[in-house]
């Protein structure tokens, strides 16, 4: 009887990681809106964090059912990325940098993961709870990648591109 109740219990465990699994990998739906599209909350959002901003374009997006906003703008001549909620809340801010701007122990970090490697673009990641991330994309032995690392140099993302 014991073995029977263990055994529900991992079936049990094995639907819920199968329903996350599905999930994780469910594809972005994004759609570019027309700025009169554009829910007032965002925008308000977008210039109360980046009173600046122009050049804009917004997708429409949505992980995990969640509806958000992806904005991409200008200021003092670098491209911006920033996602917002319907209600205007900041999400999560990217910046283009050059590849010198990152941090050297991320440099060093990145090149120890490929034999042959070349930094195409970066980008710093901001948080609202003030974490900091870099998102660089490679060409490593001879394929794209898509990485993120933490300031810590602490490698968190590492994808096909």
């Amino acid at each position: 009887m014991e073995r029977v109740r263990g055994l529900k219990k991992i079936v049990g465990l094995w639907k819920y990681f199968l329903i996350i699994a599905v999930v994780w990998v469910t594809p972005v739906q994004a759609k570019t809106i027309a700025l009169a599209e554009i829910p007032a909350a965002v925008l308000t959002g977008l210039k109360k964090h980046h009173h600046d901003a122009g050049a804009i374009t917004v997708d429409k997006e949505t992980h995990f059912g969640l509806t958000l906003y992806e904005v991409k703008f200008v200021t003092h001549g670098k491209q911006h990325q920033a996602l917002f909620d319907q209600q205007g809340r900041s999400f999560a801010h990217e910046e283009a940098i050059n590849i010198q701007q990152l941090p050297p122990s991320v440099q060093s970090a990145v090149k120890k993961l490929f034999n042959q490697l070349t930094l195409k673009d970066a980008e710093v990641i901001h948080h609202p709870d003030g974490r900091i991330e870099y998102e660089i994309d490679v060409l490593g032995d001879g394929l794209d990648w898509e990485l993120v690392l933490d300031n810590q140099a602490k490698l968190l993302s590492k994808e096909r591109d």
